[in-house]
């Protein structure tokens, strides 16, 4: 007997109508970006009046019913619901669980930090100057602002941060040797 395969959930009337209007979505966003894409459908989508909508709704109903009747088959045939769940979270789980957890795993291990880059080194020295022009603490408004300034800069004034990160380096890579002989 082959492997019952749980059915997958159905799509939401959003979601229906976003699949048959991507293309021309795709075009007035001016790009293929998810990001871009689903904001301006998100804003469509809102506006759409309930007659526009009713058509998705109706569809995704009975989607909904058939996903419904499938899974009580599936169940009756003797599958598990949320089994194929399951399965993948301990997959994810077994090849190193969290990112938290793999970088604790790093450090334990005893291998050296990989040495920041020039502009890390640029960024923390001047973090304290780039939150005030920046007006704010928050990581991704400081990040964008530095990364705007550093591009900017030229290569003489980039050059101490990048010499700094090119010794930083030899050093990194002479105790990955020397860690590598050790064992």
């Amino acid at each position: 007997m082959a492997d019952l395969m749980e059915p997958t959930k159905p799509m939401n009337a959003y979601w229906l109508w976003l699949g048959e209007n991507r293309e021309s979505l795709t075009k007035e966003a001016g790009s293929g970006k998810g990001s871009a894409v689903g904001k301006l459908a998100g804003q469509k989508w809102n506006v759409l009046s309930e007659a526009a909508k009713k058509p998705y709704g109706k569809k995704a109903e009975a989607l909904k019913k058939e996903y419904e009747q499938k899974m009580a088959d599936f169940v009756a045939a003797g599958g598990v619901k949320g089994k194929r769940r399951a399965e993948k979270a301990e997959a994810k789980a077994a090849k190193g669980g969290s990112k938290k957890a793999r970088k604790e795993a790093r450090a334990a291990s005893g291998q050296p930090k990989k040495p920041p880059t020039g502009y890390w080194l640029y960024l923390k020295e001047n973090r304290e100057a780039i939150e005030k022009a920046a007006g704010s603490k928050k990581p991704t408004l400081v990040a964008s602002l530095a990364g705007k300034k550093w591009k900017a800069m030229s290569d003489a004034q980039k050059k101490p941060f990048e010499d700094k990160a090119a010794m930083a380096k030899v050093e990194y890579q002479k105790a990955m040797e020397e860690g590598k002989k050790n064992g």
